[in-house]
């Protein structure tokens, strides 16, 4: 009678008197006797009129109603407690908590159901929840004690730092568990079996953040939730579950039907998503972002009744196309960033009156934006950047006389739109200023668009909340409204790259104390107006290059916490103050392109200070080599008059990664600390000074350089093997130099090198042969020119240049970072063509100016990549090859001063974007080919060839008969003599017409390194 008593008094839990009943030793018919007893207490107990009997025995029934937990499960946990203290402490939580700080309540002889975490049932008295999340413990995790909880219904270790140990195991016995949270705690390896096992399971959480720790493959994901059909929520971000394939999806709709949250964010999925998954009518959640997820999304998922959050963000192959969304749509949150989702945006996402936040950055969304989207009053946050959308923001429909951006707020929605991102697109509007009034816009982002006109001033700025405003890289004009400076939650203006005028008063701005960054460069009709003792609030960013300062402004002096400063291309002159160095927090300093003539150092050089980019290059800067704190990173100071020697301190910046000294006149030898530099330095550019002496550095294993260019000094002796080591080297320049060495066949093996000069120096003899057909696997543009090679042309090695044979990278980009872009010299026709910044796509072979011998190889015709192809002044003999005209992209073509007999290859028209052609002072013959480009090259082309005759040549093809080389040509036993007359009528007049329409289309018309090579040599007159 007791046990129905306490029964009664629980709970109504049909499960927990169930299972009670169940344990008892009685009949199955007085089992249910006993079911309808306990009801029936429990509606007496429940009564008001039995309430005055219950008070009355409250005395006796305190011990059942306040319950002291089990000691069997106290000491369980208190031997848990024991166990975390002793285990090893992990650096990642530095307050490790000591034996007085951790689970301080958790005390012997007290009741454990008051303790931190625990929770008991409030009858029986077991323990039924633990929670330790966030409680920074660490080291090994000793799972036994956990079986000691036999009644445990909710286990929650998240948030901890568990690494050294696996997950727990034989969880399986502690059948009872609904609730399960691991995520965060640092367990790693195979997710135990014994997870599949529990039956009851509503929420399920192993997510973790460090990369690749856990993972299923047996069990894999279908067998973990084949028998957890009570499964509402499901989360495994981080949890590697690639060993299941596809399945995934195809498991889910079958195995947990009621399924409410799927969380499987970097999970390593791939291939489509399933469209059963639209099965799970129930799913509130979805989130597959940051997998490799690809195929066409499924619409139906979309429009799934009671979805709230999908998220798929960062799945790049992942495409398709929004569906038509219905009337009543429950989502609120809407992430496609980074994925392949395209077409426009329908009107029906007006029917999303619950959404809160919309993201679509970086996908390929085109058309115009709907009005519709006006309507979510809900929406907090829009973020439609970098897509292909057009036209203007047609929230509100344009007024007659052009496009207007949200013409009058008392028509809009979007209340509580709190972020408007909508960069990089082709948006044309004319910004009307009422935008800037949207009551809760803290945050708006329209960069690089179309946006056009004259900014007007706004009412009551100063009380808008805005906090960020970019309008950078458009079109605006006119002066920069006062009512910017007037937004006292300002912490971000930035405004460059328009073509904003007038002045900017700074003294307005000295009443925002939030404003951080102040972004006005690139706008050249803009003057920055401030008194000289200008008191502005403490900013971390501040950059006004192209903004016709003439003087660095003195305010700067008290800004203590400025970490950024940019005043490049500007007319400031004079001395740099000693004051900028004791800016202790300044980290960016750009100051190039202006015409300052000295530096002022401070009398102690700033060893603590924090600067890491100074760029002082493109000025008048002279003297010796300054001293500059070791903390820098980049440093840049080309095109300056810097003379003397380089100083012993230079050896002490060993943060250094990025040193552009090139185009001074610093003399003497390179410091040997190069070489234990480059473990931190990844390019270094001296050309243009001189340098002397040899090169022994030392070059380590740990080598990091990606660029080496000694161009135009006066090093000497031989190349250093120890460059062997840089094994991210891509470009490597020596040229003209006083270098006397061999071939260095030996840089074959470095995996990344893709440009190699080494021209004018004093190389000397065979190529040679490549020590593995793998040798200079990326090399796309070698310079070997103006040395004292011998022999054949290399033949074997052209057999193997991959890269100027197929595409690796079809992407135009200049070679090096985002702020150092590599530079080179190259050589034509006798001309040097300075300063030319290397594409990735560029591809060069220049062999000219040697003793090469024999004939041009077939094989170069493999090499079809190839723009530039210069093999001039050697003593090359044989014919032109045939197989040159495979060349389909070569642009420059110069085989002058050599010994080549025969005619010019008919062929060789069919090379379209050929803009420059040089085959003078050979032994030529016949008749110059009259078609495509041929018609373009003037009589230099062919000068020297006494046999060749035609156009352009003043020399007529008809005299042949009578003229000793003529006879020669005879002689040779070329065919096709006898009808030539014939052939060049009917070619000429063909030829002039084709050869005018397609030299426009292909020729005139043709950009990037092809434009500029013609009109280098229009200009020269070749």
């Amino acid at each position: 009678m007791a046990l129905a008593i306490m029964l009664a008094r629980d709970l109504i839990n049909s499960e927990t008197i169930t299972a009670t009943i169940y344990q008892l030793s009685i009949s199955p018919k007085m089992k249910n006797h006993c079911k309808i007893v306990l009801c029936f207490l429990f509606l007496c107990f429940s009564s008001p009129t039995n309430s005055t009997s219950l008070s009355s025995q409250s005395s006796s029934t305190h011990s059942i109603s306040v319950q002291h937990c089990v000691d069997s499960e106290r000491t369980a946990l208190l031997q848990l407690k024991r166990d975390l203290l002793t285990a090893q402490p992990d650096s990642s939580f530095p307050q490790h908590p000591s034996s007085g700080s951790l689970l301080p309540s958790w005390k012997p002889n007290t009741n454990c159901c008051s303790w931190e975490g625990v929770a008991c049932h409030h009858v029986s008295g077991h323990v039924i929840s633990l929670d330790l999340s966030s409680h920074k413990l660490s080291g090994t995790f000793n799972s036994t004690n956990l079986l000691h909880l036999p009644f445990l219904e909710k286990l929650n270790l998240s948030n901890n730092n568990f690494q050294s140990s696996p997950f727990p195991s034989r969880l399986d016995l502690i059948s009872n568990l609904t609730h399960l949270n691991f995520s965060n705690s640092g367990f790693s390896g195979q997710v135990p079996l014994e997870i599949s096992r529990l039956t009851k399971l509503v929420s399920l959480d192993l997510s973790t953040s460090l990369l690749d720790s856990s993972k299923l493959e047996k069990p894999n994901f279908v067998r973990l939730v084949k028998d957890l059909r009570s499964l509402r929520e499901l989360h495994l971000d981080g949890v590697n579950i690639s060993a299941g394939g596809g399945d995934w999806c195809i498991a889910l709709p079958l195995a947990t039907p009621n399924l409410q949250v799927l969380s499987l964010s970097d999970c390593h999925l791939s291939g489509p998503v399933c469209e059963s998954l639209n099965q799970l009518s129930l799913l509130s959640k979805l989130d597959l972002s940051r997998n490799n997820l690809s195929s066409m999304f499924p619409k139906s998922i979309m429009q799934l009744p009671n979805l709230k959050t999908l998220d798929l963000s960062s799945n790049t192959p992942l495409s398709g196309t929004l569906p038509e969304f219905p009337i009543g749509s429950k989502l609120e949150v809407l992430s496609l960033l980074f994925t392949s989702f395209s077409g426009e945006i329908p009107y029906s996402i007006g029917n999303l009156q619950f959404l809160i936040k919309l993201n679509l950055r970086n996908c390929s969304f085109s058309g115009l934006i709907p009005s519709s989207l006006a309507s979510l009053n809900q929406l907090v946050d829009l973020d439609l950047s970098s897509n292909k959308f057009l036209g203007w923001i047609p929230f509100l429909p344009p007024l007659k006389k052009g496009p207007r951006l949200l013409d009058s707020v008392n028509h809009i929605g979007l209340e509580n739109l709190g972020s408007l991102f909508i960069e990089s697109n082709s948006m044309e509007a004319t910004l009307n200023s009422s935008l800037f009034e949207l009551p809760s816009l803290e945050k708006l982002l329209l960069s690089q668009n179309r946006l056009s006109g004259v900014l007007q001033d706004f009412e009551r700025a100063f009380l808008s909340p805005l906090s960020v405003v970019d309008l950078s890289i458009n079109n605006l004009e006119g002066h920069i409204p006062n009512s910017f400076l007037e937004l006292q939650n300002l912490t971000e203006l930035k405004l460059f790259s328009n073509n904003f005028s007038g002045a900017i008063n700074l003294s307005m701005i000295k009443s925002i104390e939030s404003l951080a960054f102040l972004q006005l460069s690139d706008n050249s009709q803009l003057t920055i107006a401030y008194s000289s003792n200008l008191k502005l609030p403490q900013l971390q960013r501040l950059w006004f290059d192209s903004c016709n300062v003439s003087r660095i402004p003195s305010f700067l002096r008290n800004q203590d916490g400025l970490v950024e400063l940019g005043l490049s291309n500007n007319k400031i002159q004079g001395i740099l103050p000693k004051w900028i160095w004791q800016l202790e927090s300044l980290s960016y300093l750009n100051l190039s392109n202006n015409f300052l003539t000295g530096i002022e150092t401070p009398v102690l050089a700033p060893l603590f200070s924090s600067l890491t980019l100074l760029d002082l290059s493109y000025n008048f800067l002279e003297g010796s080599f300054p001293i500059f704190p070791p903390s820098v990173n980049l440093l840049s100071l080309s095109k300056n008059k810097f003379t003397g020697k380089l100083p012993v301190s230079f050896c002490n910046m060993n943060s250094l990664a990025i040193l552009d000294i090139s185009y001074n006149h610093l003399t003497g030898q390179i410091p040997q600390c190069l070489g234990n530099l480059s473990s931190a330095l990844t390019v270094v550019n001296l050309r243009e000074n001189q340098f002397s002496g040899s090169m022994l550095w030392n070059f380590t294993e740990e080598c990091s350089l990606t660029t080496l260019n000694l161009y135009r000094n006066q090093f000497k002796g031989e190349i250093p093997a120890s460059l062997g080591n840089c094994r991210g080297l891509k470009v490597l320049d020596l040229g003209d130099n006083q270098i006397n060495d061999t071939f260095p066949f030996w840089l074959g093996k470095l995996p990344n090198l893709q440009v190699l000069i080494l021209q004018s120096n004093r190389l000397h003899g065979s190529i040679g042969q490549p020590l593995t057909p793998n040798d200079f696997p990326k090399l796309h543009i070698l310079d070997l020119s103006s040395n004292y090679f011998t022999g054949n042309l290399p033949s074997d090695y052209i057999g193997i240049w991959q890269s100027m044979k197929m595409k690796l990278n079809e992407k135009l980009l200049y070679m090096g970072g985002f702020y150092y872009r590599d530079w080179m010299t190259i050589t034509n026709k006798g001309q040097r063509m300075e300063n030319i910044h290397i594409l990735t796509i560029f591809t060069v072979l220049d062999l000219s100016n040697n003793r090469f011998e024999g004939e041009i190889p077939e094989m170069i015709c493999d090499l079809k990549l190839l723009q530039v192809l210069n093999l001039s002044r050697n003593n090359l003999v044989g014919e032109i090859p045939t197989s040159l005209s495979k060349l389909a992209k070569l642009e420059s073509l110069d085989l002058s001063q050599n010994k080549l007999t025969g005619e010019i290859p008919m062929q060789l028209t069919d090379l379209t974007f050929l803009s420059v052609l040089n085959l003078s002072y050979n032994r030529l013959v016949g008749r110059i080919p009259v078609a495509n480009q041929f018609l373009t090259f003037a009589n230099d082309s062919y000068g020297g060839n006494l046999g060749l005759c035609g156009f352009p040549l003043s020399r007529k093809c008809r005299h042949l008969e009578n003229d000793p080389s003529g006879k020669q040509q005879e002689d040779s036993g070329k065919k096709g003599t006898p009808f030539s007359w014939r052939f060049a009528l009917v070619g000429y007049g063909v030829g002039m017409l084709l050869g005018v329409v397609i030299g426009y289309m292909l020729f005139w018309r043709t950009t990037g390194c092809s434009r500029w090579i013609e009109l280098f040599f229009k200009a020269k007159k070749w």
